[in-house]
């Protein structure tokens, strides 16, 4: 399933190819690219995984630093405060042009937000990145807007304190492909201020241009990318994102037989669904003492109201024939971990979803985390 909520450059040519030699790089079509337009009204809907930010506190103060782009390029130092009217965190001072002089610009200031028993306070800015060229030597600037957040617990008192944050730009371009102006973007998939094949594009015919911002049309830069029933790859991109080349390839499949095969829900939605369900309870103690008391094995289903692949597997799997059967000699439990934060240290619960089979001895006797598909639930269950 893929879920990825709400940055990018480095000092070395990353190539791709397939053979064990790199690519000619003088060779293939260069593409001009630039900071996509946020004022235009297009954003991502997706980002990668948040970069933490460990913060030291000194009196009042959460103070640390993180860095982006090329190396000895300087820290952008942060702080965290609260003002005179705030309980919590309400002011990040980010030092966004890395001088170590505070400007007023560079302070930050938000509503701190209660969600599930914590307390959120989100900022979002635009830094200055800087790179190297590898082909000139010239240092450039991107600007690089990011979501910057950090998240209090309300149940308990804080002993590791992070500021994380996020990318929200990416770059964008065109380029003529076989005769045909096509639109090309490029974002990160590593927060690091760099791109490289690491990353992720995707191209677009002129008629659907809003196609640049969609999640499903996404693409590892590893992989090749459709432009209408032609298929191109990126055999170079410059760190800075500004330049990329790419080549047209023969992929040795129909753009419409591989999003077949690309579906991953597909051998899930195709499973045998007859309208059954997994019994699933939802007070866990008396859940346990249910399987206690009839020597049956406690199966426990962590998940939380924002975990995508929990509903996925809410939808296609808990609802598979074959998973109900495996279940139907158990007694099934769902817990938030939200919810039930003991609940989920208890079990070590790092990630959503995870499952858990429980013997009525209180021994742990499986484990899984991460989406699960219909003949591996099936299969956890059965053992």
């Amino acid at each position: 399933m893929k879920s990825r909520l709400p940055l990018p450059f480095g000092l070395l040519f990353i190539l791709f190819s397939a053979c064990s030699t790199p690519p000619d790089v003088s060779n293939g079509t260069l593409a001009h690219l630039s900071p996509g337009d946020m004022t235009a009204g297009q954003t991502l809907k997706w980002s990668p995984k948040a970069e933490a930010v460990p913060l030291e506190r000194e009196g009042e103060l959460l103070k640390g630093a993180f860095s982006l782009g090329s190396p000895g390029t300087g820290e952008f130092n942060v702080e965290l405060t609260r003002s005179a009217a705030s309980s919590y965190f309400d002011q990040l001072w980010i030092d966004t042009d890395r001088d170590g002089e505070r400007q007023s610009e560079e302070l930050l200031s938000t509503e701190p937000n209660e969600v599930r028993y914590k307390m959120w306070s989100s900022f979002k800015t635009v830094l200055q990145v800087e790179v190297q060229d590898p082909e000139t030597g010239e240092r450039v600037l991107n600007p690089y807007p990011v979501s910057l957040w950090y998240v209090e617990d309300l149940r308990e008192p804080q002993t590791e304190h992070a500021l994380r944050f996020t990318r929200q730009g990416w770059m964008q371009g065109q380029v003529e492909l076989d005769g045909v102006l096509a639109h090309i973007r490029v974002s990160e998939s590593t927060i690091d201020g760099l791109f490289t094949i690491e990353d992720e594009w995707t191209l677009a015919l002129p008629d659907s241009v809003h196609q640049l911002y969609s999640f499903q049309q996404d693409r590892d830069a590893k992989r090749h990318a459709w432009l209408g029933e032609k298929a191109y790859r990126l055999i170079n991109i410059n760190p800075t994102g500004r330049t990329v080349r790419l080549e047209p390839i023969d992929p040795g499949v129909t753009r419409a037989q591989e999003l077949l095969d690309d579906d991953q829900l597909a051998v899930d939605r195709q499973a045998p669904h007859s309208g059954r369900v997994v019994d699933f309870k939802t007070d866990f103690d008396a859940a346990e003492r249910d399987a206690r008391n009839a020597n049956k094995t406690l199966f426990i289903d962590f998940e939380t109201v924002w975990c995508g692949p929990c509903k996925t597997m809410e939808e296609w799997v808990y609802t598979a024939d074959a998973v109900v059967e495996a279940a139907e000699n158990m007694i099934s439990v769902k817990v938030d971990g939200d919810d039930f934060p003991e609940l989920a240290k208890r079990f070590e619960v790092a990630g959503y979803p995870t499952m858990v089979k429980l013997a009525p001895s209180g021994e742990i006797t499986g484990k899984v985390v991460g989406y699960q598909g219909v003949e591996a639930m099936a299969a956890f269950l059965a053992q």
